[in-house]
């Protein structure tokens, strides 16, 4: 039975993410995991918590299998091997909630503030170990909602502390029925339900504007890497090219063609063409230096200006482990399952005053790669979410850039091979998109002098101080017994 009602929360959890985005799932999932888990023995409290964080990602992130399969060259049991590996390396940090947790309707708020804060060291370790894979993180799940207030302040993480802290306090509240657990539960409720359905947005006067056009040009990884496509492609991307409209930026999606650039190729002859001091094209190509492969994003004006992915995704553009056993893309002359990281420190690329902050795919997920220091500040976001097909996985990749947005108080241009691209505004709203499977071009304007946040000058400090504080309290607390 307890197995059946992990399963049911994690369902709740699954669907409190994009594309369902019933947000306020996640706090009934939570307390029916601290349900299960409560009064148990520590090996079965890992047991079950392992579990509950397996269940999740099994039905969170099952989309990497039919990757595998798909674009992957693997066979079905290869696939499932390794998708299973995977999902048990990432649920592997949740344990430590295990070793930590007390009963929480026999203990007081300590408890409750010590488990809320090792939920949060579980998602930064999955966040951060193996090369890290923050996704599926509860604070990812919460924008357009009272904490978008929260994460342009203390990020994420903090998201993710407040919302175990409430669904503990609720719980707590439902056991033993004292004002002091009661009153805050039902405050805490009636603020995230307002804010729910009646969303507040913040607006400010801009007056710094760029102008842009983004295309999505909804062509799938099979298409890309068949050689019979590769000059209809050229083609296409070549009349998108003559017919647009001027624009300061024009971007196209992540690893536009299947080859390294060279020089003598008509669609870089076009790109260069029309690219200028004024009118930058930015487009993703695989480059080459020395013996390394990099999957990049390259600025194209009077000069060309590169920045190489320093955050590769595992199984797709690097292999964890064993990378000489399996190549997941020996048919082709690029070795896509051992591209090389770029370097840790780039330069940084500026349109006149305008400093342009580069995040190639997967990197969306680490707001620690985002180095924001001026006010007149875009992100640019280029993905190729085409490998997950029809699955969640462009839907959730989607929210998380929304969650950046929200941090860094900066709107992001966020182009996509199969969708989903978007203008997303400094409050994590998408202003408009082309959906998934669809091609086609957004043009317009958005703003760009606008003030630093909190999290962009001192990221994640909010953890240390939490941390301080929770030993701090959990001290006092031990000596007052």
């Amino acid at each position: 039975m307890k197995i059946f009602y992990l399963l049911f929360a994690a369902s709740l959890y699954v669907l409190s993410y994009s594309p369902f985005d019933f947000k306020l799932l996640i706090f009934p999932s939570l307390v029916i995991f601290f349900i299960v888990i409560d009064n148990l023995q520590l090996k079965d409290k890992i047991k079950y918590t392992f579990l509950y964080a397996l269940l999740i990602h099994i039905l969170g992130v099952s989309w990497l299998s039919k990757s595998l399969i798909t674009y992957g060259l693997m066979g079905l049991s290869a696939s499932i091997l390794v998708t299973t590996l995977f999902i048990l390396v990432v649920s592997i940090p949740y344990v430590i909630i295990a070793l930590f947790h007390k009963s929480i309707h026999r203990n007081n708020f300590y408890n409750i503030n010590i488990i809320a804060f090792i939920f949060l060291a579980a998602e930064y370790i999955k966040s951060t170990a193996f090369g890290g894979f923050p996704w599926l993180l509860i604070g990812n799940s919460q924008n357009e909602t009272i904490f978008n207030f929260i994460y342009p302040i203390f990020g994420s993480y903090i998201v993710t502390y407040i919302v175990v802290l409430s669904a503990a306090i609720f719980y707590k509240a439902c056991n033993i029925k004292r004002w002091q657990y009661i009153a805050p539960s039902f405050l805490l409720a009636s603020v995230y339900l307002l804010t729910l359905f009646s969303p507040i947005k913040k607006d400010y006067p801009h007056q710094d504007t760029i102008s842009f056009s983004l295309y999505q040009p909804n062509i799938y990884p099979n298409q890309t890497y068949d050689p019979n496509e590769y000059k209809n492609i050229i083609k296409k991307y070549i009349n998108f090219l003559d017919k647009k409209d001027s624009t300061d930026l024009t971007i196209l999606p992540e690893t536009i063609t299947p080859y390294v650039l060279e020089n003598n190729n008509k669609l870089l002859q076009k790109i260069k063409d029309l690219s200028s001091e004024n009118n930058i094209i930015i487009a993703g190509f695989f480059t080459k230096s020395k013996t390394n492969y990099y999957n990049s994003m390259i600025f194209f004006t009077e000069n060309i200006e590169y920045y190489h992915k320093r955050k590769l995704v595992p199984f797709g553009e690097y292999t964890p482990w064993y990378d000489e056993i399996i190549k997941l893309s020996s048919s082709i002359d690029i070795p896509l399952s051992n591209l090389s990281k770029g370097p840790d420190t780039q330069k940084d690329i500026f349109f006149h005053n305008i400093k342009l902050l580069p995040l190639v795919c997967f990197e969306s997920t680490f707001p620690k790669l985002l180095k924001s220091n001026i006010k007149n500040e875009i992100i640019i976001n280029i993905s190729n979410d085409g490998w997950f097909g029809n699955s969640l996985a462009p839907y959730q990749h989607l929210q998380i850039a929304q969650v950046r947005a929200l941090e860094f108080n900066r709107y992001i241009l966020r182009v996509a091979n199969t969708g989903i691209s978007a203008v997303i505004s400094n409050n994590g709203e998408i202003i408009e998109y082309i959906p998934i499977n669809q091609e086609g071009v957004i043009t317009g304007f958005v703003p760009v002098n606008i003030d630093k946040s909190f999290y962009s000058q001192y990221g994640d400090i909010s953890i240390l101080m939490l941390l301080f504080l929770t030993l701090l309290s959990t001290g006092i607390n031990r000596f007052r017994k």
